[in-house]
């Protein structure tokens, strides 16, 4: 018994021996190897214009944090731009630790599965990795300094975190979710909008000072001319945050319109399920903020004399997180007590809210709420006939209930 115990542990270390020899576990050289954090796709003509976020890890000898540079290469496919980074810089450019394809407007004028299929081909590249779409190129993006991250790319992605997903303020999207509904029937898919934002909105105080400056003739204090961007004493680059509120609509790979801040969220109360969101109304006495501590979305597609129904259903729990205007004590104790105005205001109001997205939406013929999945999945005998103008024909039933925390 013992002599057979001692023959597996030996076939064990053999097979062991042959798997760490055998393989690609070896340490990496990191002065040759570009750990790409992120990555933008812009094109010009029929060129694609790549560029790479690298970080470059500083040794404990010289005492310094990580440091990122941006290559940017041209190509006729994306796979040759990326061999050119390894014939400008001698480094070869790993996809294993990037979090971010960015998008650049130009990108999204033609089938964006054109920028895509490499991604999807690499086989280091996780799937999970998060797409978006840039206002403007994706190289303004990622060359963007940012106050909260060393790197850019790392700042945009923060925005796309999965908190952000679950309060409604983004409808992020992975790179596999994206080419699933893509290769669909459909082929409907939505991505958001990054855009690059100054970390200081504008308010009446900052007019004043740019209208007083303006009158002195763009003189600062030191008597030396002055502009209207904010810049540090030695000329830095203006620093910039970013926001993706809103989000691109997608048909056969190409953007057909967008969704802005206000239609985001209101999609993202149907597709997602929310926690401790803030949902902003106006009624009578005021403005109320309400906090929403969860929903519960469902909907079906159903069948009444051959004419196709999508009936949508949102229940939403919520309390009183604001108003702009004075409360009482008693009030204030209790955020749970909802008044019954305040109930039926929110209903109506997302409930119309939700109908205007469906006809936004139809129009662009863009099918975010999955009707045709739907229909191949529980109606297939019915698929052919409908497959082409589902959309066209389908009419919507929306039912809305907000209640209270308690």
């Amino acid at each position: 018994m013992r002599i057979k115990s001692t023959k597996v542990y030996v076939i064990l270390a053999v097979i062991l021996a042959f798997l760490f020899f055998s393989n690609d576990f070896g340490l990496t050289d990191i002065q040759k190897t570009a750990l790409v954090i992120a990555v933008g796709v812009d094109r010009e003509n029929d060129e694609f214009v790549i560029t790479s976020q690298i970080a470059m890890p500083k040794s404990e000898q010289d005492g310094e944090s990580s440091e990122s540079a941006q290559i940017v290469s041209k190509g006729k496919t994306v796979a040759d731009a990326f061999e050119q980074i390894n014939a400008k810089t001698g480094w070869y450019p790993k996809l294993v630790f990037c979090k971010l394809i960015a998008l650049g407007e130009s990108a999204t004028k033609r089938n964006v599965f054109e920028c895509l299929n490499f991604f999807l081909r690499d086989e280091y590249l996780s799937d999970n990795c998060s797409v978006a779409v840039c206002e403007g190129s994706a190289q303004e993006i990622l060359n963007a300094k940012t106050p909260v991250e060393d790197l850019s790319g790392l700042a945009a992605i923060k925005v796309l975190s999965s908190h952000a997903e679950r309060v409604g303020s983004v409808l992020p999207n992975t790179l596999r979710e994206f080419a699933s509904s893509y290769f669909d029937q459909d082929k409907s898919a939505f991505l958001p909008i990054i855009k690059a934002e100054a970390p200081q909105e504008e308010t009446a105080q900052s007019k004043k000072e740019q209208s007083e400056s303006g009158k002195s003739g763009g003189k600062g204090e030191n008597g030396s001319a002055s502009s209207g961007k904010q810049k540090s004493s030695n000329g830095e680059q203006e620093k910039k945050v970013f926001s993706a509120s809103e989000t691109a609509l997608f048909n056969d790979g190409k953007q057909v319109g967008k969704l802005n801040a206000d239609e985001s969220k209101t999609l993202a109360f149907v597709k997602n399920k929310l926690r401790l969101a803030s949902y902003p109304l106006k009624v009578d006495d005021g403005e109320y903020t309400l906090h929403v501590k969860r929903n519960t979305p469902k909907t079906k597609l159903s069948f009444e004399q051959d004419q196709p129904k999508l009936e949508i259903q949102v229940t939403v729990t919520a309390g009183i997180l604001d108003g702009s205007k004075f409360h009482s004590v008693e009030s204030l104790s209790d955020a749970g007590e909802i008044p019954k105005k305040v109930l039926q205001s929110a209903e109506e109001k997302l409930q119309g809210d939700i109908l205007k997205l469906f006809e936004k939406t139809k129009a662009l013929n863009c099918d975010v709420f999955d009707c045709s999945l739907t229909l191949k999945r529980k109606y297939f005998d019915r698929y052919e006939k409908y497959r082409e103008n589902l959309l066209r024909e389908i009419q919507p039933n929306v039912r809305v209930k907000f209640q209270n925390v308690r």
